[in-house]
């Protein structure tokens, strides 16, 4: 199977510190009806987010983990929503009390190997996935240093790699054997490459063309060009990238889906595509409205042909 990142070990460390007793924590309740003799173990977990996290027990993991103070240390202070109206389908929220808005919003839910396209044997393999996750930070501005990505609009928080890392151990806790998830947006794509591979050989080969193709760019026109349909292929046709599920394997079974032949062979051909920029395409259709105020840098400014006397309508 391909490299990928592995999970922090200082949160794998928590993570096995932390016990169920402390995730099923009530603050309502000091004890459950289990503990007063009054109900089963199945009734009490019948309430809790996956069968496992009570809102209380959640805020405590992302403390354990640290991750609700690194937020704090960007927006301010905070307060945990948990909407479950299905315990197996529960929406996240890090709420800022400064801007009154989400900072962190995460919609998530149980499914299996076969909604992602995994067949034969994997196809009832019970998975976790991120059905959205949006993270960002309403008190910075973007600058040229940090221009918008397409979708964004506002700088990010510089955390997804520490959510993921949460997530995928969230996913072993309530016994699936994967993260899953399917990225909108090449730029999203890039984000999840470190620790996320595509069901698909092919979908991961032409991502991994489309990377190569605009490895001389910066990371942010990178994925206006793709978002923009400004890759083009040896016969002069745009190439897209197509949203398609990718898995981050927690179970070795799971992850013979990447050692199969099948899946490299695909991956080869479409990586090997010799993908190219059209940047009279890019300068004809770049969102200059989208971008900070100001000139872009020297290199930037000469590569999309940026006229400072040419007008810009603001969005």
């Amino acid at each position: 199977m391909p490299r990928i990142q592995p999970i922090n070990p200082r949160y794998r460390r928590i993570y096995q510190a932390l016990s169920g007793p402390d995730l099923a924590v009530s603050e309502s309740a000091g004890m459950t009806l289990e503990d007063l003799g009054l109900g089963s173990a199945e009734a009490s977990r019948g309430d809790l987010v996956f069968g496992t996290y009570s809102p209380q027990g959640l805020e405590r993991a992302l403390r354990a983990y640290g991750l609700f103070q690194r937020v704090e240390e960007r927006v301010g202070p905070l307060e945990l929503r948990v909407v479950c109206t299905d315990p197996y389908r529960p929406r996240i929220i890090l709420w800022s009390r400064r801007f009154y808005v989400p900072v962190a919003d995460l919609d998530l839910r149980r499914t299996t190997g076969a909604e992602v396209g995994l067949g034969d044997a994997l196809a009832a393999t019970p998975l976790l996935y991120l059905d959205s996750l949006l993270l960002q930070n309403p008190g910075r501005a973007f600058d040229w240093n940090r221009p918008p990505l397409p979708g964004q609009n506002h700088p990010g928080l510089k955390l997804a790699g520490h959510i993921l890392d949460v997530l995928l151990l969230m996913a072993r806790r309530i016994g699936t054997e994967a993260l899953a998830l399917t990225p909108s947006t090449f730029a999203a794509a890039c984000v999840y490459d470190r620790r996320f591979l595509f069901v698909d050989g092919a979908a991961q080969g032409r991502f991994l063309a489309l990377r190569q193709a605009g490895r001389h760019l910066p990371r942010w026109l990178h994925a206006w060009a793709v978002e923009l349909h400004c890759m083009r292929d040896e016969h002069g046709e745009a190439v897209a990238f197509k949203p398609t599920p990718m898995v981050s394997p927690l179970s070795s079974r799971l992850g013979l889906h990447f050692d199969a032949n099948t899946w490299d062979d695909a991956l080869q051909l479409d990586a090997r595509r010799q993908l190219t920029l059209d940047e009279e395409t890019l300068q004809r259709r770049f969102p200059w409205e989208r971008m900070p105020p100001g000139p872009p840098p020297e290199r930037v400014a000469e590569l999309l042909g940026y006229d400072p006397l040419a007008p810009v309508v603001a969005h």
